[in-house]
């Protein structure tokens, strides 16, 4: 038959525990971050690059558009 634990070595064991889950859940966070910043990088550099290209594209020109008809008001019968 095993040993019972006293209180203060349950409180030890607990407080290590916790330690352990804090640090665990800190490692996964700082992780996520990590993957974050990355992307958000990447995500950066490519809005840019696309703007470069689209800067470097030569722009269309538009045709005025001619008024056939028109309206009553404006016509010298």
């Amino acid at each position: 038959m095993a040993a019972k634990k006293t209180s203060a070595e349950e409180r030890v064991f607990r407080t290590m525990d916790r330690k352990a889950a804090v640090s665990d859940a800190e490692k996964a966070r700082k992780a996520v971050l990590k993957k974050t910043e990355a992307l958000r990088a990447l995500r950066l550099a490519k809005e840019a690059e696309d703007r470069a290209a689209e800067a470097l594209k030569p722009k269309k020109k538009t045709k005025a558009k001619k008024r056939t008809k028109l309206p009553a008001f404006e016509r010298a019968d």
